[in-house]
């Protein structure tokens, strides 16, 4: 493949957009660097420090603690790889979970900005292309928000994007260690988040689908040619779905082993995952998805789809676009539910809209120059930048500002970790199955969903079961809906009438909450 030709001038847009989102992804990560994260979803963020935190005290790391839901206080999602490197960056250095979650986080997020560049060199040896699609998913609000947050998603993205990358290389200069690192990083981003590698695998196989039919790949002389490709694709799909079966198997057992957990199963989520076919035929759901969701690439729904159909109008790049936007839109189809519920979900397939954007913005640098006005992709650079700033770093920078102020959470967490035991276990309503309150406390907890069945309400106001043995440190009450029906508002008053005995009641922020010193 030959070598485009560059200048200087013609790298500059890539790397304006490479040196704000520098700026922009050290300033977020020194501005909550001492908040707790709640600064958004602060459900999941707190879910995923609890359990680093929990791993840091010396708990197991493949059945790893999230005491949210009671004794045995084991309900595991993903593999726990990041964090578990979480945990060992904290003990090394002397973090907190959050910090250490965060730094880590932060790296894996530059890392993914690195595997873009380096396979859009493989895919194309043009430095001013991967500095565009590289720039393009660097400069994006929502990679920079997420990609140094306490989650899992910037992980779960570097191990899509290295499948991609390897996949890409085996095309191009086909070797074993090179098939042994797509089957790898298949498996490692399947066990981190599978729905986020659900995306990468749709775009490895349009990519491919795409190459065939270009090159008539069902011809014998073809399938030949590319037979450790293909052979590496199916030994990746095939690694990556027994592995995700067995983990699954093992986190689903371990769930079950709690009343509330048992309702939190892969099987028992499926319907909150997948959504219904409805849901996906209704208007309504795509009019939310376009204004909610289509705003993540660039900060603005409407300019992105100004790049899409300027991307689409231009024949050069009309059918990478076309790859690029089916994988977009592959997991708002499948996982419909998830990607309206949780904003934080689009950061799977992110990269295949920011690529469009870097794919438009290449082709304006290149007539730009050809028609000697070679400030047109500078200006662009510019304009990308100044809607990061106005839509991502300065909502962002507010977000955080308002995180830290005090909250009815934080001010009952506070009171809990004060007045009570260490070891003691917080019983909680009102506050869904947040990690947030057992997090900010450092108490194990039982939070009681509204949602909880009316088995499992029983069976808590049965027994004590839910403590597993450890004393109780307090009930808090918040504003809920659980006692939907006359008896399941008796289980309730009996859970409360067992738990509130031998403290005396006092409010916090709107919510009664009884201390067991």
């Amino acid at each position: 493949m030959k070598q485009d030709v560059t200048s200087p001038r013609g790298l500059l847009p890539g790397r304006i957009l490479l040196a704000y989102s520098a700026v922009a992804i050290l300033l977020m990560l020194a501005f909550s660097w001492s908040m707790p994260p709640i600064d958004a979803s602060g459900f999941r963020q707190t879910q995923t420090a609890l359990s680093v935190d929990w791993l840091m005290r010396g708990g197991p790391l493949l059945a790893y603690l999230t005491p949210v839901l009671g004794a045995p206080w084991s309900i595991p999602f993903e593999f726990p790889l990041f964090q578990g490197l979480a945990a060992l960056l904290g003990k090394a250095t002397g973090m907190s979970a959050d910090n250490s979650a965060r730094l880590l986080s932060t790296l894996f997020h530059v890392g993914s900005i690195w595997l873009v560049h380096r396979i859009s060199l493989v895919l194309r040896p043009d430095r001013v292309l991967a500095l565009c699609i590289a720039g393009a998913f660097a400069v994006s609000p929502l990679a920079q928000f997420w990609g140094r947050s306490v989650m899992i998603e910037s992980t779960a993205v570097f191990f899509g994007l290295l499948f991609v990358w390897a996949m890409a290389r085996l095309h191009a200069r086909p070797r074993a260690w090179v098939g042994l690192v797509a089957i790898a990083a298949a498996v490692l981003g399947a066990l981190v988040k599978i729905t986020t590698f659900f995306g990468f695998a749709v775009f490895t196989v349009l990519a491919v689908v795409w190459m065939a039919l270009r090159e008539h790949g069902w011809r014998p002389q073809w399938l030949v040619a590319h037979w450790k490709l293909l052979a590496g694709g199916a030994l990746a799909a095939l690694a990556a779905l027994v592995a995700i079966v067995l983990w699954l198997q093992h986190a689903d057992a371990l769930k079950a082993q709690s009343a509330l957990g048992a309702q939190v199963t892969s099987e028992g989520l499926t319907g909150f995952n997948y959504g219904t076919l409805q849901q996906r035929l209704d208007p309504a759901t795509w009019g939310a998805i376009f204004k909610k969701r289509f705003s993540g690439p660039v900060g603005s729904n409407w300019v992105f789809l100004i790049f899409l159909l300027a991307g689409l109008s231009i024949q050069r790049i009309r059918a990478a676009v076309v790859v690029l936007l089916l994988a977009y839109l592959a997991p708002m189809l499948v996982f419909t539910n998830l990607q309206l519920v949780h904003p934080y979900y689009q950061v799977a397939q992110l990269v295949f809209a920011t690529s469009i954007v870097g794919l438009v913005m290449w082709v304006v640098i290149q007539r730009g120059e050809a028609a000697g006005k070679p400030g047109r992709g500078v200006a662009l650079a510019i304009f990308l930048c100044l809607l990061s700033v106005g839509f991502g770093l300065v909502k962002s920078l507010k977000d955080m500002k308002e995180a830290r102020q005090p909250t009815p959470i934080s001010q009952i967490a506070e009171a809990i970790r004060a007045g009570t035991p260490e070891q003691g276990v917080v019983v909680g309503f009102g506050d869904d199955w947040s990690s947030e309150l057992p997090y900010r406390s450092g108490r194990r907890a039982v939070m009681i969903p509204d949602w909880a069945s009316d088995a499992t309400l029983a069976a808590l106001a049965g027994n004590d079961d839910a403590l597993g043995g450890l004393p109780l440190a307090a009930l808090v009450q918040c504003p809920n809906a659980l006692g939907s029906t006359p008896q399941r508002a008796q289980w309730q008053a009996a859970i409360v009438q067992r738990y509130a005995q031998g403290a005396q009641r006092q409010d916090i922020a709107g919510c009664q909450v009884w201390l067991h010193r």
